[in-house]
């Protein structure tokens, strides 16, 4: 595809952004679907500003991420529901001059785990109480699961709790009681690889296990729950599934999925290998 003054363009807000896999998967996207479009990944600290350029530079969609994924919701002509419900976006679409939001990390999540397990009534320990926190509690409370929060932070699980109708107990009283156990923070991410945020002691052959880290490809809490028998899913499940969305928003058609598959699993092996 040859740059030129009618390409669309597309990027991902952050900061910082530079380690994002995004531009990876949608570039793909595009090229596959034959579209005159590039996407690019903008490191932005004021996020009104990038939010605003989009009107005047005709910018069509932006996922946003890591640190402004709530205040960017100031700057929008609608937010829909879900998103408001959360409380943080990941997506805009600028269509016909009016700015839109949405959370398609929430779609992400709940679809990689309906895909093993039907959800109403079990037992979740979520750990965790930041974003991607928020955007998996909304989506079990809507699937109707028994939720109990957990985190290092103990004043951000009860109010993550409350505004979900969800229990929360201390990170030290974690236990094996739960059908589903969920991995919401950064523990085990590159590079401190060698960190879990559930006991291996803990985990049961029974239990499904949804670690939301995606490099590396395969997290310590995943390998040890493959070890013990578990059901996984890995994080670039809910990572895909919000960009499957977010390209069906933006060009109202499928996405193109196996290719960005294979590209992104593609790349982290290869990054995997570099680290060794």
């Amino acid at each position: 595809m040859e740059i030129d003054s009618k390409t669309s363009l597309f990027a991902v807000l952050g900061n910082p952004v530079k380690h994002s896999k995004s531009p990876l998967i949608h570039n793909i996207a595009l090229k596959e679907a034959n579209l005159n479009a590039v996407y690019l990944a903008f490191e932005v600290k004021k996020v009104k500003t990038a939010i605003e350029a989009m009107k005047e530079f005709g910018i069509i969609g932006y996922s946003v991420t890591i640190p402004h994924k709530i205040e960017a919701m100031k700057y929008l002509d609608e937010i829909e529901t879900k998103a408001k419900k959360i409380g943080a976006i990941n997506t805009v679409h600028n269509k016909d001059g009016k700015l839109y939001g949405y959370n398609t990390d929430c779609l992400g999540a709940m679809k990689a785990l309906k895909e093993k397990t039907n959800l109403i009534g079990k037992k979740v320990y979520l750990i965790g109480a930041g974003g991607a926190a928020r955007a998996i509690i909304a989506g079990l409370e809507e699937e109707k699961a028994n939720i109990t929060v957990f985190d290092i932070e103990e004043k951000k699980a009860i109010q993550l709790a409350k505004e979900f109708n969800a229990k929360t107990e201390s990170i030290s009283k974690i236990d094996s009681n739960a059908d589903i156990i969920i991995n919401a923070t950064p523990i085990g991410m590159y590079p401190k690889t060698n960190e879990t945020s559930y006991p291996k002691e803990l985990l049961r052959k029974e239990m499904l296990v949804f670690d939301v880290v995606y490099n590396p490809l395969e997290t310590k809490l995943i390998r040890e729950a493959k070890q013990k028998g578990c059901k996984t899913i890995q994080g670039i499940e809910m990572f895909l599934g919000q960009a499957f969305e977010q390209f069906r928003i933006w060009q109202g058609t499928e996405p193109p999925k196996e290719k960005m598959r294979e590209a992104l699993i593609k790349e982290l092996k290869k990054e995997q290998e570099e680290k060794k």
